[in-house]
């Protein structure tokens, strides 16, 4: 369960009735909320277990009718078709078109089955929810312009910890002698531009050692990798590499890192999806090396609160290049990066949220102040 659906099972449990389903069991400690009941599905496998998990879902909201309901994945969306009429929050945190990996040559029926999908199965599913929460401004006019009434669309960020606003305390640390601490880290399942990394790094010290690198999050095959890629390039004593962290800790190995790197290979999703990662950083007060995808360039200004760059090993040196050449300038994109990162803690989002999910019924958001405490909130 990632750190954001944690944020928002807290949230509720302090003025609703909880219950949390899941298709399988949730066995990490910090995973389990106090007064929050849990329901595993059971025989929930195979190739079709999310149909038979949407299925199995939809039955036991019909037969137990919870006053409300909130689906906290984009693509539990299909559900919606399957519920009697229910208050029904839907979170949008994911483009469903990540569903279909891009194909260099798709048939016409390929695409025609894609769109189909997606306009039935998704777009036109939100459109029947009571309410729905996009993560990002891209998701939150995408769905106004696929129809969905804005009365029923309300924008909420990720969230990042408080933690992170901690390392953006942090003394800045001149780099006149030493040389620049940059960190990247793992998105879990996601694609990873380790090669890019380590050549840009491996670029950018070839005439002059000006940064080191901190690779947070690299376990199995990636760390392996990392590890070999890194004596190859003879940058091993400039890379460090920390496995198995867990997220409680990252905050705390952010602080006296001088910026953070984010790399991300162009997908049609990525017009809409952005990691918390970038948010993360931001909040820890690390001005963010980012590729130039859509997402990262609604949300790092190039000189404000990072350096946006090309995808390629040669564009990412002369980002890292930049920032020594800069690095007078360090302590003022801290300010800047902490600056744009304190509306995304997840303090500053959680009394919003809170009023949406207690002021909405099956017509969406409601002007009256709702009910809570009494209530029950099923999440899937």
């Amino acid at each position: 369960m990632s750190a954001d659906v944690l944020y928002r099972i807290e949230a509720l449990a302090k003025i609703f009735r909880v219950t949390v389903v899941s298709m399988g069991p949730l066995c990490k400690e910090e995973q389990r909320i106090a007064n929050v009941d849990y329901l595993e599905l059971p025989d929930i496998k195979g190739k079709l277990n999310w149909i038979k998990y949407l299925y199995a879902c939809a039955r036991l909201i019909n037969r137990q009718q919870p006053d409300r309901v909130v689906l906290m994945h984009t693509l539990l969306a299909p559900m919606v078709w399957l519920l009697r009429k229910i208050p029904l929050a839907l979170y949008w945190n994911v483009h469903p078109s990540q569903l279909f990996e891009p194909s260099p040559n798709p048939s016409l029926m390929q695409r025609l089955a894609q769109k189909a999908i997606l306009a039935g199965g998704f777009f036109a599913a939100a459109r029947r929810a009571s309410l729905i929460m996009p993560v990002t401004k891209a998701h939150y006019h995408d769905l106004l312009h696929r129809g969905c009434k804005p009365e029923r669309v309300r924008l909420f960020y990720m969230g990042v910890h408080e933690q992170y606003s901690c390392a953006a305390s942090n003394p800045f640390r001149p780099a006149e002698e030493n040389c620049l601490n940059l960190v990247y880290v793992v998105a879990v399942g996601q694609t990873r531009g380790y090669d890019m990394l380590l050549k840009g790094l491996a670029l950018a010290n070839r005439d002059r050692r000006v940064a080191q690198l901190s690779i947070l999050g690299a376990t199995g095959e990636e760390y392996r990798y990392c590890v070999k890629r890194a004596l190859e390039l003879d940058i091993h004593q400039d890379v460090f590499i920390f496995a198995h962290v867990s997220g409680d800790r990252i905050p705390v190995m952010l602080y006296g890192m001088d910026a953070g790197i984010f790399l991300w290979e162009e997908r049609p999703w990525w017009q809409f999806n952005l990691p918390t990662k970038i948010f993360e950083y931001l909040a820890a007060g690390l001005p963010v090396l980012a590729s130039d995808i859509y997402m990262h360039t609604q949300y790092i200004a190039n000189g404000y609160n990072g350096i946006v760059f090309e995808c390629s090993p040669t564009s990412l040196a002369n980002a890292i290049g930049q920032l020594w050449a800069q690095r007078a300038n360090l302590p003022r994109l801290k300010r800047n990066a902490a600056e744009c990162g304190r509306q995304y803690l997840w303090r500053q989002i959680e009394p919003r949220f809170l009023l949406a999910m207690t002021n909405f019924d099956v017509t969406g958001w409601v002007a009256e102040q709702g009910r809570a405490g009494d209530s029950q909130m099923t999440i899937y």
